[in-house]
């Protein structure tokens, strides 16, 4: 009797294993259908055309630059004054190399090297 069941329960689980491979290839087919619609979409940030400034020369030189900015009280993104997401939104339409053979500096470094800045210009105004 053992035998038997061991017997209908394999058949039962391979029928289910088949059932199983059916469904994933038909999610593989769905998959492949949409992957080609994908290719040729058109995205509304493709139909925008994208203004990027690139700021080649030394990051101190482009901190310098803004710092003064930061530093005032005359700017605020989405109702506040905070550095990482005024530094984000500048991001989208900035772009800093401090060498024209190098990489565009990440967002990351650019928050530390102006968190360091204001750190030191902080310093600074405290033992005047």
């Amino acid at each position: 009797m053992n035998a038997s069941l061991l017997t209908e329960t394999a058949q039962a689980l391979k029928l289910r294993c088949e059932q199983l491979e059916e469904e994933l290839r038909e999610v593989k087919k769905q998959c492949n259908k949409l992957s080609r619609l994908l290719e040729h979409a058109v995205w509304e940030e493709d139909m925008i055309e994208e203004e990027l400034i690139v700021f080649n020369g030394p990051t101190a030189d482009f901190v310098r630059l803004i710092g003064p900015l930061l530093q005032s009280g005359q700017w605020k993104v989405n109702g506040k004054r905070e550095v990482k997401p005024f530094l984000r939104a500048l991001d989208s339409v900035f772009r800093v190399r401090y060498d024209p053979e190098k990489e565009i500096l990440t967002l990351g470094t650019l928050i530390n090297v102006v968190q360091n800045y204001l750190d030191l210009a902080a310093e600074d105004e405290s033992q005047e």
